[in-house]
């Protein structure tokens, strides 16, 4: 993995790409990589749906543009435009959709994003230290902080799991092979991959994210007097986990919103994302207001050999981990959707 990053590190350099201009965004960039080449690079944001990759490249004779899913949070609509940047300065040849290409092209494509986004965010810090020079934080507060980053590493890894065990059909690019990233070699120096492919996870689920189930379990947060943060995380979790049964039997959500969960954060402050995504899943996975929240919205599992009524309005009792428990199909909802 690291010599396949250095190899495509200097075929990178190779190419003299232009650095990142001031304000740094990746937009400007783009045009700037666009005049340099003698080709105009421009990028339109467009809402795309959940059947079409987050990101499209359109070559003309005189032009490059790339279309990206208005619907993205920063941080991964900045990691799909490079991606196509790298499609464009590496010469990969393929279609809009890039069908034709094979994974590993793919997966190459997607590891010169990661070097890409790191020349980005590293222009943007040099710059900011240049200007506000600060003095070293105490010894203790680093200690904190440095606690705070691993227990957010482990919670977002916990999510990463769920996640990819629940949308396991479909493909999230990994960097070192077609193939998916082996679970135990995840670690915090995989940050900001991790956080790159739960965002592609939650995209997949976008067409069950319901505005309904949001709105109840921040009105039930906010009863328990939550501090906001934990508000959003709430909200959020609830309607990943309603969502992710409704998925799972194919229930599609009754109106469904792409907005959800797609604040829009630091563009490049990858750990602050990475916290929030952390508190989104110990309430996944511990918080008894989202399990009240799914009790309410998931379809009630009848046993066949019952003679309780179909629509008996009883709501299903959430049994062991809040992502292992079973929702049977046939039943009639404690709350309408």
């Amino acid at each position: 993995m690291l010599l396949a990053r250095a190899r495509l590190t200097r075929r990178l350099r190779r190419a003299n790409l232009p650095p990142p201009p001031a304000p740094y965004r990746v937009d400007d960039w783009c045009e700037t990589i666009g005049r340099a080449r003698g080709r105009t690079l421009r990028v339109h944001d467009l809402h795309l749906g959940v059947d079409l990759p987050p990101g499209l490249l359109v070559r003309r004779h005189d032009q490059d543009t790339i279309v990206v899913d208005a619907a993205l949070p920063a941080l991964t609509r900045t990691q799909t435009i490079l991606h196509e940047v790298a499609h464009i300065v590496l010469d990969h040849d393929g279609d809009a959709r890039h069908d034709d290409i094979d994974p590993a092209v793919e997966a190459e494509a997607e590891l010169a994003a990661d070097v890409l986004y790191q020349w980005l965010t590293s222009a943007e810090r040099n710059a900011r230290a240049a200007v506000h020079r600060q003095a070293a934080p105490a010894l203790s507060r680093i200690g904190l902080t440095w606690w705070a980053d691993r227990r957010a590493d482990w919670h977002l890894l916990e999510l990463w799991m769920t996640l990819r065990g629940a949308v396991a059909d479909v493909a999230i690019i990994s960097t070192s092979t077609a193939a998916p990233v082996a679970v135990e070699i995840r670690s915090r120096r995989h940050r900001h991959r991790t956080v790159i492919e739960v965002h592609e996870a939650l995209r997949v689920l976008q067409p069950w994210f319901s505005p309904r189930v949001h709105d109840s379990a921040t009105r039930r947060a906010r009863r328990h007097r939550l501090h906001p943060d934990a508000v959003m995380a709430v909200a959020d979790a609830a309607t990943v986990a309603v969502a992710l049964r409704h998925r799972r039997t194919s229930q599609p959500s009754a109106a469904s919103d792409t907005r959800l969960l797609n604040a829009q954060h630091g563009e490049y402050d990858v750990p602050s994302e990475a916290r929030r995504l952390a508190c989104m899943a110990r309430a996944l996975h511990d918080s008894p207001l989202v399990m009240a929240e799914i009790a309410r919205w998931v379809p009630t599992h009848t046993p066949a050999n019952t003679a309780v009524p179909a629509c008996s309005g009883q709501p299903e009792r959430p049994s062991g981990s809040l992502l292992r428990s079973s929702t049977g199909g046939g039943g009639c909802a404690a709350s309408a959707v």
